[in-house]
């Protein structure tokens, strides 16, 4: 399975890893809360697997992430 993911989505994906949040991530990349959280959704149904864990207040990398 050959998937393109845009490098924008790849970059928002790495800083939620970097700082463990999607406010931190958001202020990162540039973008908005939400539209972090709409970018990490479209990764996700890309690839068909949950990339994080959302524990609460708490959000780390599953083990597919």
């Amino acid at each position: 399975m050959n998937i393109n993911i845009p490098t924008d989505v790849l970059r928002t994906f790495v800083a939620i890893a970097d700082t463990g949040s999607f406010t931190l991530a958001a202020d990162q990349v540039f973008r908005t809360q939400s539209a972090v959280s709409q970018q990490v959704n479209k990764l996700e149904q890309m690839i068909g697997k949950e990339l994080f864990v959302r524990d609460g207040r708490s959000i780390y990398l599953s083990p597919d992430g």
